[in-house]
C-alpha cells in the first residue's frame, strides 16, 4: 500500500484525527498527506517544524514522541526508529484518544521501516 493510503486508512483508524502527515524530520518537509480539508502549505510547513523542533529538544536523546495539546486541538508527534528522520505528525480533535493514535501512529511508522 503506498503512502497516501496508508495515512488514509490511519486517519480512518484513529476517531478525530483531521491531518496524517509523514514528514522528513531532517528536512521539516511534509513528504505525504492526508487531512480532511486542504491546509495551506504555511500550516503544513509549522506542523513539519514543530515535529522537527519537539522531536530534537538538546540534551534528549531518543525522543519518540511529542504532543501538543491547545484549546481546539491535540498533536502528535511520532518519530520512526531511533535515530530516524521518518515521522508522523497527526492533528486530531480533543476528543482523540492519545494511546490510539499513539498505537495506530507507531504501527504505520513500523510498517515504513519493515518496507525501506
Amino acid at each position: 500500500m503506498d503512502m497516501a493510503a496508508q495515512l488514509s486508512q490511519l486517519r480512518r483508524d484513529i476517531p478525530g484525527c483531521h491531518v496524517a502527515a509523514f514528514v522528513d524530520l531532517d528536512a521539516r518537509m511534509v513528504l505525504a498527506l492526508n487531512a480532511r480539508s486542504k491546509a495551506p502549505q504555511e500550516r503544513l510547513d509549522g506542523l513539519a517544524d514543530r515535529a522537527r523542533r519537539l522531536l530534537n529538544i538538546p540534551g534528549q536523546q531518543d525522543l519518540n514522541r511529542a504532543v501538543a495539546i491547545s484549546s481546539a486541538n491535540l498533536e502528535v508527534f511520532l518519530r520512526g526508529a531511533a535515530g530516524s528522520e521518518d515521522g508522523l505528525a497527526l492533528v486530531c480533535g480533543l476528543e482523540t484518544e492519545l494511546e490510539a493514535a499513539l498505537d495506530e501512529g507507531f504501527r504505520l511508522l513500523r510498517g515504513v521501516a519493515c518496507d525501506a
